[in-house]
This record gives C-alpha cells, sequence and structure tokens, in this order.
C-alpha cells in the first residue's frame, strides 16, 4: 500500500496491485478485483511484483487495471 498525505490532514491510501483507493471518498474495487489480484500476485515471483509496483508509480495504474486491457475476465 502507498500512503501519503497533505497539510490538511487528508491521507490518501492506495494499492498499485488492486486498485484500492480512498482520500475523501471511499473507492473500494469489488470482490471480483480482489480475487483476480490475488490468484495474480500467487501466480508472481518478487521480480514481475516490483515491476508491476514501478509501473504503477510512472503512470498511476494498478495492476488489476492493467490484466483487464489485456484479457477479458
Amino acid at each position: 500500500m502507498i500512503v501519503s498525505t497533505c497539510n490538511n490532514f487528508h491521507f490518501e491510501i492506495a494499492c498499485p496491485i488492486c486498485g484500492y483507493g480512498s482520500w475523501t471518498e471511499d473507492k473500494v474495487p469489488d470482490n471480483y478485483n480482489i480475487e483476480i489480484a490475488k490468484r495474480k500476485l500467487a501466480e508472481m515471483d518478487n521480480k514481475e511484483k516490483d515491476e508491476a509496483i514501478e509501473l504503477y508509480y510512472e503512470d498511476n495504474i494498478p495492476l488489476i487495471a492493467r490484466l483487464k486491457r489485456k484479457e477479458d475476465f
């Protein structure tokens, strides 16, 4: 999870894998996305996980969104 804060004490939490995000509105991924993320994480080695997280830092697109673009789940 990535956690950041602003001067006004709002916290932003984001998961680069499943897409969970929270600011003032709670944006929680559906269970389907969470299950896909769990399954993919189980299949990935540490290097692949690190690459997915770095890609998230570059363009703010979580792994689950990338997977949905490549394949139809």
